[in-house]
């Protein structure tokens, strides 16, 4: 493998707090030195020009849509999109048009991903086809390289059925991702609870469905000894059931959504269906609070949540249309933009875009050190441009980001030292 060295690169390492100018050498798909006047060796070198040097994005959730569904996303399209954002690992997560959920469709998809630009990894269904009453094979998918079990959009009502999947994955040391939602709370529900919602008529999703889930959870973990993911808080309430969690030592771990973080619940307001997400978008305070709980590590990782789906499932009024929007392009971007506008710091942002998630899974990526994969994106931290679903890699357009402006873009990624994505071509 031809080894290449960077010059000039602002190396920023989430992992150590590292952020610096600095030379970086990648050998045999390895980081294998870096630091001022590293010896080159006739390697193939990159002026970085000061441009940003940082691990790729560990992405933990992300949808593809089912075989043979015409012009659906694929795995190959969503690799394509997650090279072009920057994203070097990613968790093809569970939903109710593909629950994975025995191992031979993590075989299946893992056999799949082996040719692909990026690493893609698996998150088992933890029920037959997500409805929580009949348990998976979850000991066979972990076997089969599931790197977690989830549930999917559909949180399980029933405690005791609960309490028989964390039981379960105990066993094998499996994360269980579930989302913070008492279903007989949020049935139907297409917002937050906010004055434009009652105006409109719309059913909403209180903040306190997600608090009393998340403390019912917690409960259950602690009684099973399970490692709980919380998927995707979304609340100041739900984020305050976290702490308290955690301030226990309970094996606990919380994810929250790019678009929970990058919008509120005004965005909505104009019955926009590529604003109907899940969560839905909550108040700016609940935002702030979201954004506090990166700057203090209350929160693991950040996901794309990337949800494509065909714009006949987008093309509905507001509280009929499917929810969800592509955003794996767009993540990392989104990050930027907050730092840009000084709402978080770059460590804080990049954090629980590398780390975070590498520290959850056990993944030898995110982070720079010596004889670490070299998974690493090379970014202008500066560079304006606007989101075009035109141009996009994904094989949808059914995006929340549709025509927004950002700064910073993406100028290569690379994946085990290979460039896996160049912006130059």
């Amino acid at each position: 493998m031809t080894s290449l060295t960077f010059l000039q690169a602002r190396l920023v390492d989430p992992a150590t707090g590292r952020d610096e100018l600095s030379d970086l050498r990648v050998e045999d798909g390895l980081i294998a030195d870096f630091g001022e006047g590293i010896a080159q060796n006739g390697d193939h070198v990159i002026d970085a020009g000061g441009a940003i040097l940082a691990p790729a994005v560990i992405d933990l959730r992300a949808a593809i849509e089912p075989a043979f569904t015409p012009n659906g996303e694929t795995l190959d399209s969503l690799a394509q999109a997650a090279a072009q954002g920057g994203v070097g690992t990613v968790v093809v997560s569970s939903t109710d048009a593909t629950p994975i959920d025995t191992p031979e469709a993590v075989l299946a998809l893992r056999s799949g991903a082996r040719p692909m630009p990026v690493k893609l990894l698996i998150a088992g269904g933890a029920t037959a086809n997500l409805a929580g009453e009949t348990l998976s094979e979850m000991g066979l998918m972990a076997e089969s390289g599931a790197a977690f079990v989830s549930q999917g959009n559909r949180p399980i009502a029933d405690a005791a059925s609960f309490r028989n999947v964390l039981n379960y994955a105990a066993g094998f040391e499996l994360w269980v991702a579930s989302p913070a939602r008492v279903t007989s709370l949020s049935s139907q529900a297409a917002a937050t609870e906010s004055e434009a919602a009652a105006r409109y008529g719309l059913h909403v999703e209180p903040a306190m469905s997600e608090r009393i889930a998340i403390d019912r959870d917690v409960a259950i973990a602690e009684l099973t000894g399970g490692r709980l993911m919380i998927d995707r808080v979304s609340t100041r309430e739900g984020l305050e059931a976290v702490s308290r969690a955690k301030k226990r030592g309970l094996e606990v771990c919380a994810t929250v959504s790019i678009a929970n973080l990058a919008l509120n619940a005004v965005d909505a307001d104009g019955l926009d269906p590529a604003f109907r997400l899940s969560p839905p978008l909550r108040s700016e305070e609940d935002r702030r609070a979201l954004l506090s709980a990166i700057e203090s590590g209350l929160i693991d990782a950040v996901v794309s949540d990337h949800t494509p789906m065909s714009a006949d499932a987008k093309a509905q009024p507001f509280a009929e249309a499917a929810p969800g929007s592509i955003s794996i392009e767009t993540l990392l971007a989104n990050m930027l933009r907050l730092v840009h506008e000084d709402e978080l710091d770059l460590i804080s942002a990049l954090r629980p875009l590398t780390s975070g998630p590498a520290d959850l899974l056990n993944l030898p990526q995110g982070r720079i050190d010596i004889g670490a994969p070299a998974d690493l994106m090379l970014v202008d931290g500066d560079k304006p441009w606007v989101f075009d679903t035109e141009s996009s890699r994904s094989l949808r357009q059914n995006a929340a980001w549709k025509g927004r402006r950002f700064q910073g873009q993406v100028l290569m990624t690379l994946i085990d030292g290979g460039i896996v994505y160049n912006q130059k071509g």
